[in-house]
């Protein structure tokens, strides 16, 4: 089975570089654009599955008819959600180093933990997973924490390590599930964004 992890596309938060987790965002015009080249390239598949929030189900639409499936959304940010950093700091003095002393258990005020995010994705993963026949090309739109908690879990390698596998809008993963385990192809290719020679 083949396996497609894609973030969705640009928001006006990802521009401004606001803290973005369950607010339902749009697409901006450069992320339609993102997305309309996405679809060149992998569109038409029969399995996509999406976190249902607006960004991510606008970019899975691109690519089939997605199914919404509340564990792929992002992580919660609480009351960090809409803030920039430099707002952040301002309301939370001294918050971010904490959340860089320990990445995996900082809970965001209101929100949840990024080991909560990745056994929730994970979850949802084994789900669309174990539906339907193994031959079949998967595809999973979702959001940049929840993809590299994933991705963590997959490799094996600690949680803490989750900046090694960042995402840019539309970027997308492949991998190759056998009888040996996953096998990473491609990580964060953004090739469908280059223009044509």
């Amino acid at each position: 089975m083949k396996l497609l992890l894609v973030r969705h596309g640009q928001t006006r938060f990802n521009v401004e570089r606001r803290f973005l987790g369950r607010t339902d965002a749009e697409l901006d015009e450069e992320g339609c654009k993102q997305v309309f080249c996405l679809a060149q390239v992998y569109g038409g598949q029969r399995r996509v599955f999406s976190s249902p929030l607006r960004r991510a189900m606008q970019t899975a639409s691109g690519l089939g008819n997605p199914i919404p499936v509340p564990g792929l959304m992002e992580m919660d940010m609480g009351e960090l959600e809409g803030l920039s950093r430099e707002e952040m700091d301002e309301r939370f003095p001294g918050l971010l180093a904490t959340w860089f002393e320990d990445p995996t258990h900082f809970r965001p005020p209101g929100g949840e933990t990024l080991a909560e995010t990745q056994e929730r994705g994970w979850r949802a993963l084994q789900e669309i997973l174990g539906e339907g026949g193994e031959e079949e090309v998967r595809v999973v739109v979702t959001h940049q924490l929840l993809l590299a908690g994933i991705l963590c879990r997959l490799s094996g390698v600690p949680l803490s390590a989750f900046r090694q596998f960042s995402h840019g809008n539309t970027g997308v993963t492949t991998l190759e599930l056998g009888p040996e385990g996953p096998r990473i192809c491609s990580l964060n290719d953004l090739a469908h964004l280059s223009p044509a020679p």
